[in-house]
């Protein structure tokens, strides 16, 4: 059973064809494969950006929101060198109001050992009768500021009047960059 020359070349058209059509189709699936993982690429970033996007957005959002709350917070502690004249302004303008007499007073900074936290340390001294002095040591320790008295020597200098000698600390804020 022999071919004609029509019907061979006929089927070698056909296979060639076929042959063309089997790598055409190759070629799109490798192309499709090749386009969806780098289009799954394209949408694992653009998630990542936009999980950035409204990550930062809500931080936006919460320190708008905090503004007044961190603004409270920090007013409790000595941020510079303005911060500690208003804080020595604030004891002898509250001296008189408790009935004391403030005597000398001094300042260091310096920086606790346990925790590595910067302080600064203030020496009062004052006088006034028994009840004013102890009251004015309790005015001391409710002040709006973070602080802690350290030391405190109270001694009677006559029947009326007692004289008080005060160290404390007063926090000062440092943030780390």
């Amino acid at each position: 059973m022999r071919m004609s020359t029509s019907t061979i070349r006929n089927v070698l058209f056909s296979v060639v064809c076929m042959l063309v059509a089997l790598a055409g189709f190759i070629f799109m699936v490798v192309q499709t494969d090749k386009q969806g993982k780098q289009l799954a690429t394209q949408v694992e970033t653009l998630a990542a950006q936009r999980a950035q996007e409204e990550s930062f957005f809500r931080l936006q959002r919460i320190a708008e929101e905090t503004k007044e709350e961190r603004a409270e917070l920090q007013s409790h502690f000595l941020l510079n060198d303005s911060d500690i004249i208003d804080f020595f302004t604030e004891v002898e303008s509250l001296a008189p109001q408790a009935g004391v007499e403030l005597g000398g007073s001094s300042l260091e900074s310096i920086i606790d050992d346990t925790d590595s936290t910067q302080w600064v340390e203030v020496d009062l001294s004052f006088s006034g009768s028994q009840n004013r002095v102890k009251d004015f040591i309790k005015i001391l320790e409710q002040l709006s500021y973070v602080s802690r008295l350290t030391s405190v020597n109270i001694q009677s200098q006559s029947p009326t009047q007692w004289q008080a000698a005060v160290t404390m600390r007063v926090r000062v804020l440092a943030y780390e960059s």
